[in-house]
């Protein structure tokens, strides 16, 4: 995948700062910005040996030689247009936003990068956090802190809300508050983000591996039925890719043996179960807001109680421990897991725009799912009808009998511009989660993991972004297939 940082130089650079970029990225030419990034012209190794010839020092700035004629396209340019632009002589193209900053970069082989996952920052963020910049409230203390929080339970309908610095923290706060430690287990899937289980040890507990669902990819109630011991203290479904996992089942469960639900809802925000959000059943659920997740803070996170005792708990451990009534005084050992008011202003005005996220990640997956779930080719979660699901990554499986690997699918994309990812590696094989325990058979959680993958899926794309995405990969299947 062209980077386009490996292209770019400062007009302030000198000869030879310019040449180390040229002769790192291959290609024979850099593209002159200024401090900005706009685009101002373009800069080639022939330019710098005839420069040096005329009897410019290495040293020299690049600003009398480098070429300011230089040949770009929007970044939205349709393929067709780029590719009339390609040629022999004009082997690659600068891809600009209407104030002529670089955004991308296309070649013959590359006609456009397509990141995994961007944040849409289209709203009042710049306008919030400058007035946090403008009224010096920037750490953990200010308005958008209490506002985020408020408008977050109101969109969860859930009585109160508490916003952390990620995700991780979220969960671990989670799990202390609820006095769960040394001695205890918790049940959780196998096929996850190493957060959820890095928040159980981190938290004294022993994390208890168990298998998910061929269908839905989420824990699997009968999987879970049979790890309990004396020893669980909590299960941990975790709503994986946005896809709501089966609560009710779980629930029940839980009741049953008087267990604690800490629901895992990092990339699943907005997701809801017959009209009724995640996060909204268990005894606690965790939220990230990590840049890549349905809403962001950048880094960020939140996690909710059903009790508000729980809620208040937390507030104290979430601020080093310290009394609410008495300053300095620290109650019990805590932790500084506060987010800050710029944080939480970019995440007021995230929250403002995410009823058009969802919209248009509804949007995209349906396309995805009219190309590729309609060509037989790759299998995805199943969901139940009744369920919203918030659509975080397009991930799906390749069928088990095609030729082409997974892995072999990834390099092939990836010398297409397209950037992609594995589904999450079974966690029974980390060496650094080895302690854990787990029941006999995981076979279903690594069998997704290894035929897995993860596909451009941000709100930034176009329609047709979507269809060249998926055109390709069937493409590159096909062709696996005939040969």
């Amino acid at each position: 995948m062209l980077n386009i940082l490996e292209f770019c130089v400062e007009d302030k650079y000198s000869i030879v700062e310019s040449l180390k970029v040229i002769d790192q990225n291959t290609h024979g030419i850099a593209f002159v910005v200024d401090a900005s990034g706009r685009l101002c012209g373009s800069l080639s190794d022939g330019d710098i040996r005839r420069a040096l010839i005329r009897g410019a020092e290495k040293n020299s700035p690049i600003l009398d030689i480098y070429n300011r004629n230089v040949v770009s396209l929007h970044y939205k340019s349709f393929d067709s247009d780029i590719q009339q632009l390609l040629s022999d002589k004009v082997k690659i193209v600068p891809l600009v936003d209407d104030d002529g900053v670089i955004k991308d970069i296309a070649s013959n082989l590359h006609l456009h990068n397509f990141s995994i996952m961007e944040p849409l920052l289209g709203g009042r963020e710049l306008e919030y956090v400058t007035d946090c910049i403008k009224t010096n409230w920037i750490s953990s203390q200010g308005k958008y802190v209490s506002n985020f929080e408020k408008n977050l339970a109101k969109k969860l309908g859930v009585p109160h809300c508490l916003v952390t610095s990620n995700g991780t923290t979220a969960l671990h706060l989670a799990l202390t508050t609820l006095d769960i430690g040394i001695g205890d287990e918790v049940i959780v899937p196998n096929l996850t983000f190493g957060a959820s289980v890095n928040s159980i040890i981190h938290s004294g507990a022993m994390p208890v591996l168990v298998d998910v669902e061929y269908g839905s990819w989420n824990l699997s109630p009968s999987s879970v039925r049979s790890a309990i011991t004396p020893k669980t203290k909590a299960i941990m479904p975790v709503h994986l890719y946005g896809n709501p996992c089966d609560m009710n089942a779980i629930m029940s469960i839980a009741r049953e043996f008087n267990l604690k639900i800490i629901e895992d809802c990092a990339e699943a925000f907005c997701s809801s179960i017959n009209g009724r959000a995640v996060g909204s059943f268990g005894d606690a659920a965790a939220f990230s807001f990590f840049a890549n997740k349905i809403i962001t803070c950048g880094e960020g996170g939140a996690v909710v109680f059903k009790d508000i005792s729980n809620d208040n708990k937390a507030r104290m451990l979430r601020d080093h421990g310290m009394s609410k009534s008495k300053k300095f005084w620290h109650e019990e050992v805590g932790y500084n897991y506060r987010l800050t008011n710029i944080q939480a202003a970019i995440g007021c005005a995230q929250l403002e725009q995410v009823d058009y996220f969802i919209k248009r990640r509804m949007e995209i997956f349906e396309i995805y799912d009219s190309l590729l779930l309609a060509s037989g080719l790759i299998e995805r979660q199943k969901q139940d009808p009744k369920n919203i699901n918030a659509n975080w990554l397009y991930t799906f499986c390749l069928k088990k009998d095609l030729r082409l690997s997974r892995d072999n699918l990834i390099d092939a994309l990836k010398s297409c511009g397209i950037e992609t990812r594995p589904v999450f590696y079974p966690m029974n094989q980390m060496p650094s989660f080895s302690m854990a325990k787990s029941t006999a058979s995981l076979n279903v959680s690594i069998d997704i993991s290894y035929r897995g993958l993860s596909i451009p899926s941000a709100v930034t794309l176009e329609d047709d972004e979507v269809k060249y995405i998926s055109n390709k990969i069937l493409r590159l299947i096909e062709d696996s297939n005939i040969c």
